[in-house]
Formats: C-alpha cells, sequence, structure tokens
C-alpha cells in the first residue's frame, strides 16, 4: 500500500498537482518513521512549497523549499526512489529563481518533476 501512495503522490507531483501529492504522501509519512519519516517529510514540504508558489506565497514558498532541503536531507536513504542531491539542486534552482524573480526580473519559475533514480 505505501509503494502505491508513494508512486500515486509521485505521479501528482509530476502533473503539477502538488496539493493531491501532499495528501498522498501524508497517508505514508502519518506512519513512517526514522529515515522514512524524514524523507517523506521533505517530499511533502517541496510539494506544498511549489503550491504556494502557485498561489504566489512566497513566503510559504520559502519556509518550506528550506524545510524541505533539511527534511530530505536528514532522510537519506539506500536505495530511495528519488535521487536526494538532485532533488536538492532542484529545491535550490527554485530558489534562487524566485529570489531574482522578487528582485524585479521577468522569468518563469522553474516548476519542477522528480528526479527518479
Amino acid at each position: 500500500m505505501e509503494k502505491d501512495l508513494f508512486a500515486k503522490g509521485c505521479e501528482y507531483f509530476d502533473e503539477g498537482n502538488y496539493f493531491d501529492a501532499h495528501e498522498a504522501w501524508e497517508e505514508i509519512w502519518n506512519e513512517a518513521q526514522g529515515a522514512r519519516r524524514y524523507f517523506l517529510q521533505g517530499m511533502i514540504q517541496a510539494a506544498v512549497a511549489l503550491y504556494h508558489a502557485h498561489n504566489q506565497n512566497w513566503v510559504g514558498t520559502r519556509k518550506l523549499s528550506a524545510g524541505a532541503l533539511d527534511y530530505l536531507e536528514k532522510g537519506r536513504v539506500q536505495g530511495e526512489e528519488i535521487d536526494i542531491d538532485q532533488m536538492k539542486d532542484k529545491i535550490i534552482d527554485f530558489e534562487v529563481a524566485l529570489q531574482k524573480l522578487l528582485a524585479g526580473d521577468n522569468l518563469e519559475l522553474p516548476f519542477y518533476k522528480l528526479p527518479r533514480k
């Protein structure tokens, strides 16, 4: 069941349905422990950060992106479905673009898909 919910969350995320991704992952996060729980928390925060970005809630976007980086690092697990280093790079690239946007640059934010292993 966890594997199916995780895969469904990934599908939602890649479609840009960040709220639904968060909901799917939260179901398995509730039961997770240890590094798996941290990993899922990072994924949830990344999804909610992009959800906030769609709504131009920049404070929420930045806060949750920073939290996602921390939780993903704490949640490193061998054999995980997502490439943690690439995921962290995508979050950082998004933050850099957001800083440029907020400074007045005219650009599109780099909403991203999940980097699979």
